[in-house]
């Protein structure tokens, strides 16, 4: 909301934008996915140093 005020000078209500945003061009708002609290972080940070990246070719 604040962007659209800052950058292009229009004052549009939350809702009207969320209706556009979702129902004309069919996007959702993203959300993390939760995370276990018995995960080790050792653990969580070695596989990702280890793992392959999806983005390699």
């Amino acid at each position: 909301m604040e962007w659209l005020k800052q950058e292009q000078g229009l004052d549009i209500e939350y809702a009207t934008v969320y209706a556009s945003v979702r129902y004309r061009l069919g996007a959702k708002l993203k959300v993390p996915r939760p995370q276990s609290y018995k995960q080790d972080e050792k653990l969580v940070s070695e596989f990702k140093k280890n793992s392959v990246s999806s983005s390699r070719p």
